[in-house]
């Protein structure tokens, strides 16, 4: 007999400290009670099929990606970066070179500047090089503004100023000012693809690197009434069908900001997308 606790809900607040997330179902949903869940991992010569893989695969990614999207919310993150390896110099192609590289890198800065908070992601580009994707906070590198080679005038991208980091010298370096959270979290999440997770090379390797102590959401799961909702606009929605045909939201997120000084709550964004589930 089964000793596992399960509980319900119907409401999942992610509290990111000034926004916070609100996921309300129309119908209750069943979760494993956090004490009974299972910490273990597997054993690398342990044999699964081929299903269960990808299974496990699936279930990894969606993990690394929620992970990374909540570390760059629940912090302060200024520059967005990519660093990339000058072949002349080191093996690039190399993945364990090029982690080593970076590691050494960040151990580096951290003895010459103080604590900083970092998150890298690999990514491995068509020649087989290897760069990582990045950000960077409560820190204080020099910038210099990347100029066009062609023109020899300031680069931008997007009409947004483009700058190098000269502290990084293994390389070639990319950074953005941080200006959307949320848009930057999309655009890190991307990189968590699925060569990336497949990848044979980088079996029981780690996919991203995250400084030590950063902070992560407040999560809770909770029984509210749909009444509770009424004055809010879901920023995002699924509409299905009840046991009798009527059409239901069946989830709906709300986005919220939280005034860090006066505690006061008010919607995030105007925009609403709503979707209908398809059986």
């Amino acid at each position: 007999m089964s000793n596992e606790k399960y509980e319900t809900y119907n409401t999942k607040v992610t509290n990111f400290g000034t926004y916070r997330e609100i996921t309300h179902f129309h119908t209750s949903q069943v979760r494993k009670a956090k004490s009974d869940e299972h910490r273990g991992g597997r054993n690398e010569n342990s044999v699964i099929s081929d299903e269960a893989q990808e299974e496990r695969t699936k279930a990894q990614h969606y993990k690394i990606k929620r992970k990374i999207r909540h570390y760059i919310l629940a912090n302060d993150f200024q520059f967005f970066v990519t660093f990339t390896i000058d072949p002349q110099k080191s093996n690039s192609l190399d993945y364990d070179t090029a982690k080593s590289i970076l590691l050494k890198w960040c151990e580096t800065q951290r003895k010459l500047k103080g604590k900083f908070d970092y998150i890298f992601l690999p990514e491995f580009h068509k020649s087989g090089r290897v760069h990582f994707h990045g950000v960077l906070g409560n820190c204080n590198f020099e910038l210099i503004k990347a100029v066009n080679p062609k023109t020899g005038k300031s680069f931008k991208r997007n009409g947004r100023q483009v700058y190098n980091l000269p502290a990084w010298k293994y390389g070639f370096t990319d950074v953005e000012i941080i200006e959307d959270k949320e848009r930057t979290s999309s655009y890190m999440t991307k990189y968590v693809t699925k060569e990336l997770m497949s990848n044979k090379e980088m079996f029981g390797k780690k996919r991203y690197f995250p400084s030590r102590g950063l902070k992560v959401p407040e999560i809770t799961f909770e029984n509210r009434t749909s009444d509770e909702f009424q004055d809010l606009i879901p920023n995002y929605g699924i509409m299905d069908k009840d046991i009798s045909g009527n059409r239901i939201l069946e989830k709906a997120i709300y986005k919220e900001n939280i005034n860090p000084d006066t505690g006061e709550i008010f919607q995030k964004y105007e925009d609403s997308l709503i979707k209908t589930k398809i059986n």
